[in-house]
């Protein structure tokens, strides 16, 4: 019954729009992120199946009957849908710099920790038919305040989808973790108010990044493609480029024929993004970088060993020992306008690098243990930092259907600049709590 159950929502709301949620879920599955969330391009709100059924049913530690489930209502109307993301943090870490570092003998310290709002996401999505959705994401604090906004057209004959307003460009997976090395590495000095990010343990990591323009996508077997064309997030409208982007993505997953507990994903995405020359208006030199990125993701996943520890018969549920191995890995070259007296000497090229490896391990029904490398090198340059590894290793525990709790803990390493005299040095470790709360 809970196997016909679930292949009966998978195929009412698949059809609707086509899916994808955390990558490793997506990964296990072999399921477009469309599957579980709103956005054909996953994260944010969760349609009905992944608030309704996936959440409560695949999730907990303990699987809600569906007595429970058919009382989940985060529908206002037959036209609103509600939903939220709200993630608090506590963070402990050792105080040491590269130029002074006694390594890791500094302890940890309630007095440089914090505790704060990491994320406060309320969602809302209008959908005055089925071919057609307004969307509008609000974050309530300042770390999470950039917001999404926009109108999608589901073009049902293709599979397809053309999105416009503001939202979160789509290039490469969007890890959960979003102090991953291709999530802020990746995005730093992307636009006008941001820095290099200059590969040091030390460096503020930059959000995930938000465009305002247009999206189109489709669905074809078992890939998804996309395309857009955005400017940079203003909060304040302004009637100059602040700088445009490209960005194409394309991805694909297929069970193994051979074994068909075993799911392989693949993909690439590409982003080209230049500013304008001198803007007169300004009266100073104004001009940026232009930024070329690349890069390959994918992985290997498996769907898991029935009825053991906690498990299920497989037919709806991950199995014990269920894993999800996926990577990252993208090059960015920048190339600074002489104009420009920012970073380095006016007209310098840098080639950086940057990659994460993340590994999810269930084992227990709804325990998770979690593992993950990020590198980034940006060492081609000897006017910024250089190379920085940083190792993680935590648990996932869905004690609830909605509560996620997160213990982490992680170990840094990082280089200065070329000829600085800095060598490579693990000079930073962080305890990281997570309590997160979804609907």
């Amino acid at each position: 019954m809970r196997s016909l159950v679930a292949t009966l929502i998978c195929i009412t709301i698949g059809g609707i729009l086509p899916a994808q949620a955390r990558p490793q879920y997506s990964a296990i599955f072999g399921q477009s992120c469309f599957l579980c969330h709103v956005n054909p391009t996953g994260n944010g709100m969760r349609e009905l199946y992944g608030s309704q059924f996936f959440a409560p049913q695949y999730l907990p530690v303990k699987s809600l009957s569906y007595d429970a489930i058919n009382k989940i209502k985060p529908k206002l109307s037959e036209n609103v849908t509600i939903g939220a993301d709200l993630r608090t943090i506590f963070l402990a870490t050792n105080t040491q710099s590269d130029s002074t570092s006694t390594g890791l003998s500094a302890p940890l310290s309630h007095n440089t920790g914090t505790i704060s709002q990491m994320e406060g996401n309320l969602y809302l999505e209008l959908r005055p038919s089925e071919q057609f959705m307004i969307y509008y994401s609000q974050g309530v604090a300042d770390a999470s305040g950039r917001f999404e906004a926009y109108g999608l057209a589901n073009l049902k004959g293709w599979k397809g989808w053309i999105k416009a307003g503001q939202f979160q460009e789509n290039y490469g997976y969007r890890f959960a973790d979003h102090t991953a090395y291709t999530r802020t590495g990746l995005w730093g000095g992307i636009d006008s108010n941001q820095g290099l990010y200059d590969g040091s343990a030390f460096s503020s990591p930059t959000p995930p990044h938000y465009g305002v323009g247009a999206e189109a996508g489709t669905r074809l077997g078992n890939a998804d493609f996309s395309v857009s064309h955005t400017g940079a997030q203003s909060n304040i409208p302004m009637d100059r480029d602040t700088q445009k982007r490209w960005i194409a993505r394309v991805f694909a997953q297929r069970k193994l024929p051979f074994a068909e507990s075993f799911v392989i994903s693949a993909g690439g995405s590409w982003l080209h993004a230049s500013h304008k020359a001198v803007d007169p208006e300004l009266g100073f030199p104004s001009a940026r970088q232009t930024i070329q990125a690349w890069g390959g993701f994918g992985g290997i996943s498996f769907t898991g060993i029935p009825n053991r520890m906690g498990t299920s018969d497989g037919a709806s549920n991950f199995g014990w020992l269920a894993t999800s191995l996926l990577f990252e890995y993208d090059r960015k070259a920048w190339t600074t306008p002489a104009a420009w007296t920012g970073f380095g000497a006016p007209g310098f090229d840098i080639t950086s690098a940057y990659s994460t490896t993340q590994l999810d391990v269930m084992v227990y029904q709804g325990v998770w243990l979690q593992a993950a490398y990020d590198w980034m090198d940006n060492a081609e340059t000897s006017s910024i930092g250089g190379e920085a590894e940083r190792t993680t290793v935590g648990l996932s525990v869905y004690a609830l259907p909605w509560v996620e709790i997160s213990p982490r803990y992680r170990l840094y390493s990082s280089a200065g600049a070329p000829g600085s005299g800095i060598g490579q040095s693990r000079n930073k470790q962080q305890l990281e709590g997570q309590i997160h709360v979804f609907f």
